[in-house]
């Protein structure tokens, strides 16, 4: 396996950028260690205004597989689809999801009906051009996320809205969109618990749970109890310190259970491979919804994807290595990667 060459690639990212898209460059640094701590060669290719550029550069190095980290393409998450896309038709096999999947997970919108069809647990929801026909589930509670964007982009505790009609809800969304990629979504707030289930491809098709970990809230924290922007990147904020992982979960088997199968419905109905993330809400006994389908996510040794495969035994050198052997095993090179 030492003669193997992975290449890294990633999105252009301004130095000036904001701390989440910042740590794509800190992600693909520890990726591109591990992978030396595997005793395989790499290199880092990045992914700008011409994609020419980068499959000119992919031909000339001829990496035996590439490892995807592209989150966005012009600044849209909702192009990262892109990426796999270029990489399949060079003829490169690559990490994680490839094109179609990204692009169902990629729209929460499709994402939630999707889900709602194969009968898996999601709270409701609306799109702004469905309130503009009318359609309106209901007076209550709810959250406003951007639509085609990472969840938090924009997100923040002014998000969460308690509305009684239609056009009020529709108000709020137009006032928020911008700040959200140009779209947005609004769910069904559900109060209670937050957590996120780590999936790891098995060789021969299979997947495998990670360890489960709940976002903790400490009750002091201001606003509503999600993990909006400033929670998840902020680390000076005191929303940041109010929000902790925790594994603790001891005596509450049946939840981890229903949960750990919901996921693995979730990994199969949008095709998922390599590694993915679900997040989940739960109100109460029996009440849990999906609230996010993450495929290819963050795996910077301090993320929660690297804490729960930690938690199971991998180190982030061997988590980086189950990655690629996935990506050899699915393009029909198995003997280039794990068995050589």
């Amino acid at each position: 396996m030492t003669g193997l060459h992975v290449a890294v690639v990633r999105e252009s990212i301004p130095d000036a950028a904001s701390p989440d898209a910042l740590d794509t460059v800190a992600q693909a640094r520890s990726v591109r260690e591990s992978l030396a701590r595997c005793g395989w060669r790499t290199s880092e290719h990045v992914l700008g205004s011409d994609p020419s550029a980068l499959e000119t550069s992919l031909a000339h190095r001829r990496p035996n597989v590439i490892f995807n980290l592209v989150e966005s393409c012009h600044g849209l998450a909702s192009l990262a689809c892109l990426a796999p896309a270029l990489f399949r038709k060079a003829g490169f096999p690559f990490t994680g999801a490839d094109e179609g999947s990204m692009a169902l997970a990629g729209d929460k919108a499709l994402a939630r009906r999707l889900l709602h069809a194969a009968g898996l647990p999601v709270p409701p929801g609306v799109t702004m051009g469905e309130l503009q026909r009318g359609v309106f589930p209901g007076p209550g509670t709810y959250i406003i996320k951007a639509r085609f964007e990472d969840a938090s982009l924009g997100l923040g505790p002014d998000c969460v809205v308690d509305v009684r009609e239609g056009a009020e809800l529709l108000a709020a969304m137009r006032e928020f969109a911008p700040r959200m990629g140009g779209d947005c979504v609004a769910e069904g707030y559900v109060r209670g618990r937050e957590f996120n289930l780590a999936l790891l491809a098995e060789p021969g098709g299979g997947v495998r749970d990670l360890p489960l970990a709940e976002m903790v809230f400490d009750s002091a924290m201001p606003g509503p109890a999600i993990l909006h922007y400033a929670a998840k990147w902020d680390q000076g904020s005191a929303d940041y310190a109010a929000s902790v992982r925790s594994f603790d979960l001891d005596g509450e088997e049946d939840l981890v259970l229903e949960m750990k199968r919901i996921g693995r419905a979730c990994w199969e109905l949008f095709n998922l491979a390599g590694y993915a993330r679900i997040d989940f809400r739960v109100a109460g006994p029996g009440q849990i919804y999906v609230i996010d389908v993450n495929p290819n996510p963050c795996i910077t040794p301090d993320a929660g994807f690297a804490a729960a495969a930690q938690r199971a035994g991998l180190d982030h050198a061997a988590l980086v290595q189950e990655i690629v052997f996935d990506a050899l095993e699915r393009s029909g090179k198995t003997q280039e990667g794990r068995h050589v």
